[in-house]
Order: C-alpha cells, then structure tokens, then sequence
C-alpha cells in the first residue's frame, strides 16, 4: 500500500506504523454523528422560513426527487442519514422504506419519524450492496449523496437496479469530482476528538486523479488522555497537515491502541454514467442538484424585497423549479443523475 504514489507522506506512516484495520463509512464515520445534517434540516428540525434560501434549495430538491419517482407505489430510500429526504416525500407515496448500514443512523431516523407522527416510512439497518428485497420489488429508488458513500457503488448500483420494479426510476445525488470539488489533489485534514471514554485522531486525504477518499481513526488509550493530550489533540484540528501535522501524530502515536481506514472510490459524471449504462439503466439525464434557476430566483426576490411575510410561497414556487430541473435535465454533466430500469 505505501508504494502508491498517490498517498501522502502522512498515509505512509500510517500504514507503515499502524497497519490499520479495513472499516467503512457507516462505522467509522456516520455511526458517530448524533446529526448528520447538524439538526438543520428544514421540516425535520426546524420550521420552513421563506426568508432562507437553503429552504428554497431543500423544497426544490424534495420537488426533484419526488417528480423523478413518477407513479411509484414503494420507495426505497438509500442512506437517509436523518431521514433525508425518506420523510420528506413520504405524504406522496404509499410507503418509503430508509436503509442504512449504521444502527445510529436508523436509530436517528425512526426519532424523527415518530417526533413528525409519520407512519408510512420504514427504516431498516441494511446495506445497499447486499439488499433483501425480492427482484422487482421497489417502484423507484432515492439516494441523496449515499452511493458513493458505499463500499461497493458498483455492485450498490447494481443491487438498485435489481430490487427495481421494471419501468422503475433511480433519481441519486453524488459528489462529483469534476464539477463540484474543484481542484482537490494533495487536499488533506487532520483532527482530534475527545469524549469521556475515548480519544480519536481523525485524518482524511482526497485525491481527484484518480477520485479517491482515504479515512483513517487513531484510536488512543483512553487513560492516558490527561490534560496535555487533549492540548495536542486540540492542536490538531488547528494545524495543517504535512511536517508540523505529522510531528504531532508522531507524539501520540504511542498511545495508538488501534487503527482503522475505509477508502472511498468517488463518481464523475461520466464514471456514473459508463456504470448505469453498463448496468442496464436506460434514459440517462443529469442536472445539477444546486437547481442554479431556483437559486438565482431567490436572490432576486431577496434583493427586491420580496421575502417579506407577503412574499412567494416557498413550497409551491421552489417546488416548481425542483419539477423543472428534471423536466429539462440533459446528457450532463451535473451531480444529479436520473435514469430507469427498462419496462
């Protein structure tokens, strides 16, 4: 592994110090989070505000994906993280399944699912790379920045498209390496966590050529984590990484009592496109989730003055764009893929 030319100087002595354990995302990332989306999520957390443009962005979003999925009776959620966007579009559909591979992250769900007295939406701790659903059992399938997330998005794409009902949509919202993250060779972050029964070292290195994110955990021994180890800790959140972020690592290292990493082999536009195509998808359209129509609506209707309480209805005009984003989606490129299983 640390021959690859690719990873940095950081991973290397990783790898060569630690040997770290093979994990996931779900385990090493979403299982840790008591909020995916930070508790701000519009509906689920707080009330719809007309005067905030990320409302505007999250009704046209639940617009697209609930128009992408077209008559389906059943819809299965991928990795709603807090039930994003699974109870959002639940009053449209008979029933929405959620999966996840985190027990925290289902825990999650179903809280705000009884909190928002939702009883249509199911969620279930299941893996999308090896589903249990009978073939052609779901009408349409959501994933909202969830494949890539996966071990597998490859064989994740493949098991979609199997539990697809023929005529079936698959509407997904992935990072896109090409259009959205920029220039990101050599980006890398490193930091420290502390609670009362364990200290972590986080450290993750994205590489767009070829697209690939590396988490890697540093557990510590939580005994020794007196007063000192937690200024270091602090120091890594604050410093960058490289030399200075390396000589730290170098001085909690010996209260490394275990190490993991999961890799990430994240999507382009046209990776996903070779890969639905080659899975079987037809109609494959794209646009991008950002819906740039709604977004330029709302800063001129801000900027005139039109946000007041009598302003635009939020959820029937940003709904609209949301419908037009997939009405006119083309070959691409853009971070929002739509596409069906043939009927």
């Amino acid at each position: 592994m640390t021959d690859d030319p690719t990873r940095t100087d950081i991973e290397r002595w990783i790898i060569d110090n630690h040997s770290p354990a093979i994990s996931t995302s779900a385990e090493l990332m979403y299982e840790r989070m008591e909020s995916q989306s930070g508790r701000c999520l519009p509906v689920l957390y707080e009330p719809l505000d007309h005067t905030k443009r990320s409302h505007w962005h999250d009704e046209a979003l639940i617009g697209a994906f609930a128009h992408a999925m077209g008559e389906a009776g059943t819809v299965l959620d991928v990795g709603p993280g807090d039930g994003w966007p699974a109870l959002r579009i639940a009053d449209r559909f008979a029933k929405v399944i959620g999966i996840d591979p985190s027990p925290r992250r289902v825990a999650v769900q179903r809280e705000n699912a009884e909190r928002l007295g939702i009883d249509n939406v199911e969620f279930r701790e299941m893996d999308v790379v090896s589903m249990s659903f009978e073939d052609r059992s779901i009408g349409g399938v959501t994933a909202a920045s969830s494949i890539e997330q996966s071990e597998d998005p490859e064989r994740a794409l493949r098991e979609v498209f199997r539990v697809l009902e023929p005529g079936g949509a698959l509407a997904m919202v992935f990072e896109d390496y090409e259009t959205c993250l920029g220039d990101i060779e050599g980006d890398e972050e490193m930091w420290g966590e502390v609670a009362d029964d364990e200290a972590v070292v986080f450290y993750k290195a994205r590489r767009k050529s070829p697209p690939r994110e590396t988490w890697y955990g540093l557990f510590l021994d939580a005994g020794k984590v007196d007063a000192p180890m937690v200024e270091t800790l602090a120091e890594l959140r604050d410093d960058s990484p490289g030399a200075p972020g390396l000589a730290l690592l170098k001085k909690v290292s010996p209260f490394v009592t275990e190490s993991k990493s999961f890799e990430l082999g994240h999507m382009t536009s046209s990776s996903v496109d070779g890969l639905l195509d080659a899975i079987g998808f037809v109609e494959v359209k794209h646009l991008d989730h950002r819906i740039p129509e709604l977004l330029a609506f709302f800063d001129a209707a801000q900027s005139a003055g039109k946000l007041g309480p009598e302003g635009p209805v939020l959820d029937a005009v940003a709904e609209v764009f949301g419908i037009s984003a997939i009405e006119r989606a083309g070959e691409g490129p853009g971070d929002f893929a739509i596409a069906k299983k043939p009927g």
